[in-house]
């Protein structure tokens, strides 16, 4: 069925012609079939027509980081109070990740999705972690994406600090679900998940390398996100963790390196060169107090930086006005990130990792793409042009998302998710948490 969206302010994502005013958007099944002007020629024929009288039209957003596991800390007493990053996953997210089962996978899953989809996030790189329950858990993640919507790229994080047993389980979760979706077209595909340098011996991070180069599906993986990343691996192999990550076979084109905030210069060439998607997640780097990733120096030296959350947050509007300002701060120079900065990160990385991995194009709206977008019910206060959508964008986007279209199928409409029951799932998702909360309690 082909459905066109006329006389919409259209956001394209294409850096060649980013906003078209009066502009249409043809669908075709789960396809972009063709975007235009209004006026500049006949409309396309079509089976439903929908007259935006205006409303912004644009591509769906994507996290190039996300942890759907982590849903249930939102207001989890803690038994212990935090100072640093080492006491954030020693006293909160490993005890988190240990006690997490199926059915808490699941929901945590579906609250993300529906929080998600809802802020205009419809393509997901989450990374998930559960040592005690592994195998089948990107299933169960799949399965509430099916429900809700969404598109999703999966990874298990491989890690020893559980011990040798559970580390073979996530590298054969890894690969098992790899090898499941690989066919041409699927909305979900497997990447190589591992935690971090940190938490992998030599003979873990060789294995996962051999396994994930061998089916050729790229890796994603925590790298340089705190200090003690980075100092641990000069201790142990007397190098910067870029560095062994590289020796090891891990940095390449299809490559997920999240956070990245302890580089030097001299580890800029290597990501460049290598191809990697450098994933940014502002927020949480933040909120955890491990420092601001060098994102101006990176992009100037080539480095593909990419939108992330982290988990912490699913609204990339407001992640992306965060990120634009505190590179100002970080960089002590108010003139810094440049609008084709900003467009690189929001859209063209994101873009640019997402075909590598699914094999077509996502988050960008040109014939051929997944027909993937939103629709938003901002009434700009102020003039809105090419010139200055980026900055509507960063500071007035966020919260007006009104319908959102993944595969070409309507998934929110009128703020609402339209598969799902969502009262239902977050009478479920309180049920979960509380759950897990008092097993946490019990240890």
């Amino acid at each position: 069925m082909k459905t066109l969206y006329y006389h919409a302010s259209l956001i394209t994502g294409d850096v060649d012609r980013l906003f078209l005013p009066g502009g249409y958007l043809l669908v075709d099944g789960d396809r972009v079939a063709a975007v235009g002007v209004c006026g500049d020629e006949a409309l396309p024929e079509a089976d439903v027509r929908h007259d935006l009288a205006g409303r912004i039209l644009m591509p769906g957003m994507i996290s190039s980081h996300c942890h759907f596991y982590g849903q249930f800390v939102r207001g989890m007493p803690l038994s212990e109070p935090i100072y640093n990053w080492q006491q954030y996953l020693s006293r909160m997210w490993w005890r988190v990740d240990k006690a997490l089962d199926e059915r808490q996978t699941y929901y945590s899953a579906l609250m993300g999705l529906v929080e998600g989809l809802k802020a205009g996030t419809t393509t997901y790189f989450d990374h998930q972690a559960s040592p005690n329950y592994i195998t089948g858990s990107l299933d169960t993640i799949e399965r509430a994406m099916r429900a809700v919507g969404g598109r999703g790229c999966l990874a298990y994080e491989v890690t020893d600090r559980d011990g040798a047993e559970r580390a073979a389980r996530g590298i054969a979760e890894n690969e098992r679900y790899i090898r499941a979706h690989q066919a041409e077209g699927d909305r979900f595909r497997g990447i190589f998940g591992l935690h971090a340098s940190y938490s992998l011996s030599a003979e873990t991070l060789e294995r996962s390398s051999a396994v994930g180069n061998a089916l050729n599906a790229g890796f994603h993986i925590h790298m340089a996100e705190s200090e003690a990343d980075v100092s641990d691996c000069y201790r142990r192999f007397d190098m910067h963790v870029v560095e062994r990550l590289h020796e090891a076979g891990i940095l390449g084109e299809k490559t997920i390196t999240a956070h990245n905030v302890h580089l030097k210069p001299r580890h800029f060439g290597i990501l460049r060169e290598t191809g990697v998607t450098a994933a940014h997640n502002v927020q949480s780097n933040t909120n955890t107090a491990v420092g601001i990733c060098p994102v101006v120096p990176l992009m100037d030296a080539g480095v593909h930086v990419a939108l992330g959350g982290d988990g912490y947050t699913y609204d990339l509007f407001t992640e992306l006005g965060f990120a634009s300002i505190q590179q100002h701060i970080g960089q002590n120079d108010c003139s810094v990130f440049s609008g084709k900065q900003i467009l690189d990160m929001s859209f063209t990385n994101n873009q640019r990792l997402a075909k590598r991995i699914f094999g077509y194009e996502v988050g960008v709206l040109r014939p051929g793409a997944a027909a993937d977008f939103l629709i938003l019910d901002y009434d700009p206060p102020t003039p809105l042009h090419a010139g200055n959508v980026l900055s509507h964008m960063t500071s007035g986007f966020s919260g007006h998302v009104d319908t959102v279209v993944c595969d070409g199928e309507t998934v929110v409409e009128r703020h609402h998710c339209t598969r799902v029951d969502e009262k239902e799932i977050f009478a479920g998702c309180r049920a979960e948490a509380q759950r897990l909360w008092d097993s946490l309690a019990a240890q």
